[in-house]
């Protein structure tokens, strides 16, 4: 929900359920009845009920149109990620494998303990995001090598899947001093 529809909902809500209260002491007669219809011709009387009602339908029109509105959160991944389509047919990945390539490239990158990656769909020419999670060694810096890390994965990524640009979200969760035990990589 953006921040325009918060602040509709901000004095939209209050007004209704003080009209609401109103129309509960009403209906309960707890408010006598030639008060409230003097109030009320009083209220029908003004010029300025009209606005008010205009602004109340307008900030109806914000929040229901709400309900439609497709949101520009990420969701996650699942499936399949189509990478192309043409003569040779539809090419297809699965998501964890791209997950698999990504984590892979990057706990290469000196400095990273862990990693964590998620793939996220998205809108556009670039069909997913990933927002990668790392745990950080001690005396290394998360600039930089978040620096290196985004052009790994990117490196990884063009060289495996034949993805270009992809957006990538590095996130530091731990600064650790724990080395971890890796493979030996041969070139």
């Amino acid at each position: 929900m953006g921040i325009i529809r918060r602040l509709v909902l901000l004095f939209y809500i209050p007004a209704v359920m003080a009209a609401l209260v109103v129309c509960a002491g009403v209906c309960l007669k707890l408010i006598p009845e030639n008060v409230w219809q003097k109030e009320l011709d009083f209220i029908i009387a003004r010029q300025e009920t009209l606005a008010v009602l205009a602004i109340m339908f307008a900030a109806s029109w914000i929040i229901f149109t709400g309900i439609f509105s497709r949101g520009k959160g990420l969701s996650v991944a699942s499936g399949d990620v189509h990478l192309e389509v043409g003569k040779p047919g539809e090419v297809k990945v699965s998501v964890p494998a791209v997950v698999s390539v990504v984590e892979s490239a990057a706990i290469t990158v000196n400095g990273v303990r862990q990693v964590e990656a998620v793939v996220y769909k998205q809108d556009g020419a670039m069909p997913i995001k990933i927002r990668l999670t790392i745990a950080l060694g001690q005396s290394f810096s998360a600039p930089r090598v978040s620096e290196k890390v985004v052009a790994v994965i990117r490196d990884a990524l063009k060289t495996a899947l034949e993805l270009e640009n992809v957006p990538v979200e590095v996130k530091v969760n731990e600064v650790t001093h724990a080395i971890v035990e890796r493979e030996k990589r041969v070139v």
